[in-house]
């Protein structure tokens, strides 16, 4: 008897055994995560975006983060498309890092992706690492609908060094900008404005807030507006542009700028990191323009971009949400934080060294209004149309107010 009490021990501990290995194996069960972001091709932030994952998978060996991270940049644009696509066919990826005002619409609108609203009720504490003004980027409708990630700002970006060799006044007012377009073009064989007329993006951008001030940025096409273009048109005519601006690429001007072959560039903070190291680059907010309505302290900053979570993902288990959070730690924020922009968690980032940085940083730091670019708010189509065509009115073939008014009799088409 004592044998068979003995032996039926063993069964039932080797039962027991076999359970828990059985509900381990369960809890460590594979899983892919499919992912996209716009972390690839050229993009700063795609190196650090790689060895994240890599390390994400090296300590959770379960789990397999199918990368489709697609360039977004200028005209190789596939990220839209991509995204756009998937929501038709009903297959979105388990999470998206991706755009947020008027393109998160669409996916708010399919009902495929999770509302953040809802995950926070039950995760309190996680929703205090966000600063509110970054969740309130996020909203659609009234709603979470993406979790904002990396903030960016704009602004004119100046080489004080070709200044001083010109003993030209430093960028801070519109006149001094005039007469700086002037001066180089005429005298040198630098490339006074290093921007693009193919892809105006944060050209006209500061420009109009410089003109019109935000109320009237956010009145999309406004007849105040014609004068924003004009002023493009003025920078033109005082030979502000390279050659062959209407076709150069973003790539190819903020090459020229880094290298040291212009004086200025109106641009945003993911292009920093390639300045950072010559210690004569400075970032300021465009000077307001003279006769214009444009306001001191208002300058384009926002978060463009967060995280989206689709449904069917949220159910069927907790680690597309484990890894979102993981991205969304203080740990993994610092090292994309490094590389550029500002976080839109609470973290206890480096300080700034680099010349380029503190200036940027006391830019943000008097800035009263941060508007969000036009991009991220207008009809894509509208936008592009005007934005594309402003080349014209520089060559004198459109006039600012032909341009306003084609643009609106688009928006009217398609609405």
């Amino acid at each position: 008897m004592k044998h068979l009490i003995r032996i039926l021990s063993l069964v039932l501990a080797l039962s027991l055994a076999l359970g828990c290995t059985s509900a381990l194996a369960s809890e460590e069960a594979k899983e892919d995560i499919r992912v996209i972001t716009y972390f690839a091709g050229s993009d700063a932030w795609a190196p650090t975006w790689k060895e994240v994952i890599a390390e994400y998978m090296e300590a959770h060996p379960n789990i397999n983060i199918i990368d489709e991270s697609v360039p977004t940049a200028g005209t190789s644009d596939v990220f839209r498309p991509k995204m756009n696509a998937d929501i038709a066919a009903k297959t979105p990826a388990d999470c998206a890092l991706y755009f947020n005002g008027s393109d998160a619409q669409p996916l708010f609108d399919s009902g495929l992706y999770v509302i953040w609203d809802d995950v926070f009720e039950q995760d309190p504490e996680w929703k205090e690492i966000f600063y509110p003004a970054a969740i309130e980027a996020g909203k659609t409708d009234g709603k979470i609908s993406n979790l904002p990630y990396i903030g960016s700002f704009e602004g004119l970006i100046y080489n004080q060094a070709i200044f001083d060799e010109y003993n030209l006044e430093y960028p801070t007012t519109w006149e001094n900008i005039i007469t700086a377009c002037k001066v180089l073009s005429e005298q040198s064989d630098y490339i006074p404005l290093s921007n693009s007329l193919l892809r105006v993006t944060a050209l006209f951008d500061c420009i109009l807030l410089a003109q019109v001030g935000p109320e009237k940025h956010r009145t999309f096409l406004d007849d105040s507006w014609a004068d924003a273009i004009n002023d493009v048109a003025e920078l033109y005519a005082a030979g502000a542009f390279p050659k062959d601006a209407a076709t150069l690429s973003l790539a190819d001007v903020r090459a020229m700028f880094a290298e040291g072959r212009a004086a200025m560039e109106f641009d945003g903070s993911w292009v920093l990191p390639g300045v950072e190291n010559n210690p004569n680059m400075r970032m300021i907010q465009p000077p307001v323009i003279p006769g214009g309505t444009g306001e001191e302290g208002a300058i384009i900053a926002e978060f463009a971009s967060g995280w989206y979570m689709s449904k069917a993902a949220y159910e069927r288990s907790s680690a597309t949400l484990d890894f979102v959070k993981f991205m969304c730690s203080p740990e993994s924020m610092v090292r994309f934080i490094e590389v550029g922009g500002y976080p839109a968690i609470k973290i206890a980032a480096k300080e700034a060294t680099q010349p380029v940085h503190v200036s940027a940083a006391e830019m943000m730091a008097a800035a009263t209004v941060n508007e969000t670019p036009l991009n991220q708010m207008m009809n894509r189509e509208v936008y592009n149309k005007l934005s594309g065509d402003i080349v014209l009115v520089c060559e004198g073939e459109r006039t600012a107010e032909d341009l306003l008014q084609e643009a609106r009799e688009l928006l009217a088409e398609l609405e």
